[in-house]
């Protein structure tokens, strides 16, 4: 086959995350005593801001797993424990492992192929949660997080992390991210196939070899022959 190893985001491509994050911050706001029509989108805003801080290098993971809450309690005027406010937060969201529907067959259609190396910018504790507890992680060969790994996408350095020896001209990338998965496969030399159900534009200077709208059309591209065998 034209491919040897599949590498797969996880957040917004196969994980919920804009549900499972709403259902865990709704949580951890009540449990503060802090739950309002409004307090998601406060929360949101600060967190949005700290993960692009993150894509441009300006904040390491470990700062932002705390970061967001220290800005967010202050906001609110809270003398609360950032740190203890994230490590609950993490408990909640890690328990939060609401897959797309049809993402589960085809992570298992892609494995019984191709080894799967679910490649994610994220904090530890709560991707590995999560993925212990969803049906998907007995398709998986490997988990590559960003926090874990000491380097997030877009670097090119966490793509080969997860290459793992294989060359980049024989792996596919498949996940939504535009500054994260399209950029650093680009920045890695590894073919990107781009998840974009809501037909956004890419910025100019990046380009995916292959553009889906349905997970379930990465499936023909994963197992296309090599042109080797044509």
């Amino acid at each position: 086959m034209r491919y040897k190893l599949i590498l797969l985001d996880a957040d917004d491509t196969i994980f919920d995350f804009q549900a499972g994050n709403r259902r865990a911050v709704a949580a951890l706001m009540a449990e503060l005593g802090l739950s309002s029509p409004t307090v998601f989108d406060e929360y949101q805003a600060i967190n949005h801001a700290c993960w692009q801080a993150l894509d441009r290098g300006e904040m390491t993971q470990d700062v932002l797993h705390v970061e967001r809450f220290r800005r967010f309690l202050a906001q609110k005027g809270r003398s609360d424990d950032p740190a203890r406010v994230a490590d609950r937060f993490a408990e909640l969201l890690g328990g939060q492992a609401i897959l797309f529907p049809g993402a589960e067959e085809v992570v298992k259609a892609l494995s019984e192929r191709l080894p799967v190396a679910i490649l994610t910018n994220g904090i530890t504790a709560i991707q590995k949660r999560r993925m212990s507890i969803s049906p998907v992680r007995r398709w998986i060969s490997r988990l590559v997080i960003s926090q874990e790994a000491g380097v997030s996408k877009p670097d090119p350095g966490i793509f080969r992390i997860a290459l793992d020896g294989v060359d980049p001209k024989d792996a596919l990338m498949i996940g939504d991210g535009v500054g994260s998965d399209v950029a650093g496969a680009n920045a890695a030399g590894i073919d990107m196939c781009w998840y974009n159900p809501g037909g956004k534009t890419l910025p100019e200077g990046l380009h995916a070899e292959y553009e889906i709208r349905a997970l379930a059309d990465c499936l023909p591209i994963a197992f296309q022959e090599s042109p080797d065998a044509l």
